[in-house]
């Protein structure tokens, strides 16, 4: 039970269901998991020796805010990683490849033009995992998901972007067309672009605490009710 409440907690924050600074509580994340305190308290631990949440000297629990300094070596480093990732998927995507990842896009698509943040962040991390994978590289996979660990709450302070849907949808697409072209120097592009935009539309909101927290907000509050 700990290990699935662990995979599916740390999937939650990779995916950012999460906002940066967001309290929750031991029993409030036990009720929505359906599980008892204990599991919620053995996988926060582990959580928070990689880097997603602390807690405070009072012990409240929150979900880890990233620095500026911190945010950019988060960036160089996925851009390193990923970008050889997609590179290694474009020479070994098959046909049923094809299909998923083309389903996967349409399934981000969908969500980006209904606006639906909670579904775009959804279908953007299992696109981007699912395109890892077939790298067939599990120790660098494993590396990116520690970063996504500490980045992946900071995609909701600019997912509701409209701008920002629409340029990273316009780098998905880039990066679904060098795969399905086995076109692997531009999928390692279309990737890093994808990355570099995100990053520099976070060190905005980042640069401006005050507005983090208006655009942040909402979304604690609903995750603060289901908790």
């Amino acid at each position: 039970m700990a290990d699935q409440v662990y995979r599916h907690l740390r999937d939650s924050v990779m995916a950012g269901r999460f906002a940066p600074g967001q309290r929750l509580t031991i029993r409030g994340l036990a009720e929505a998991l359906g599980s008892s305190p204990m599991p919620v308290r053995e996988a926060l631990r582990r959580l928070q020796a990689e880097g997603a949440f602390e807690f405070s000297d009072t012990a409240r629990l929150s979900v880890v805010e990233l620095s500026g300094s911190q945010l950019r070596d988060v960036r160089d480093a996925r851009v390193a990683l990923e970008g050889l990732l997609a590179e290694r998927a474009a020479s070994r995507m098959t046909g049923v490849d094809d299909s998923e990842i083309t389903q996967l896009y349409d399934r981000l698509q969908a969500a980006a033009d209904a606006v639906d943040v909670p579904g775009y962040l959804s279908a953007n991390f299992a696109f981007h995992r699912r395109i890892y994978e077939i790298a067939q590289a599990p120790i660098i996979l494993g590396a990116v998901e520690n970063f996504w660990v500490l980045i992946g709450p900071c995609f909701v302070l600019v997912a509701p972007d409209a701008t920002h849907l629409r340029r990273s949808m316009d780098a998905h697409r880039r990066i679904l067309d060098a795969l399905m072209h086995r076109d692997g120097p531009a999928a390692r592009a279309a990737v890093t672009d994808d990355i570099m935009q995100a990053a520099n539309s976070l060190s905005r909101v980042i640069d401006k605490p005050e507005k983090a927290r208006s655009v942040a907000a909402p979304n604690r509050r609903r995750e603060d009710r289901s908790a």
